[in-house]
């Protein structure tokens, strides 16, 4: 006669959802490509480190989000080439919204 126990299978480690791993993966890019390209700027006194770190956070936070909104976008297309199409026009959109400069004419012109 043969006895089986009973084996508790645990269900591991919840995995957060793809469009939150690529918000991480896309903030650490941003934030290593603004650092870099911000220390140059320090280094030649264009602007003060204070101003580095917060324009370094900052293009971090919106590259993330605009890698997380990217990945939620391409998720609903099943065919690879809408998929990346729909990456490209999302993070380009995000990014655009979110890096648009503030105009210091009440009118919204441009001067």
């Amino acid at each position: 006669m043969q006895h089986f126990y009973p084996t508790y299978y645990g269900q591991g480690q919840a995995q957060p959802a793809p469009y939150v791993q690529m918000g991480k993966l896309g903030a650490v890019v941003g934030v290593c490509g603004a650092g870099a390209f911000n220390l140059r700027r320090v280094r030649t006194a264009e602007i003060d480190s204070g101003e580095a770190v917060v324009d370094t956070f900052r293009a971090g936070l919106a590259s993330g989000l605009a890698s997380a909104a990217a990945a939620l976008v391409a998720g609903q297309f099943r065919s690879p080439a809408l998929s990346l199409l729909a990456t490209v026009a999302t993070g380009t959109a995000v990014m655009y919204a979110l890096t648009a400069e503030k105009s210091s004419n009440p009118n919204g012109e441009s001067e």
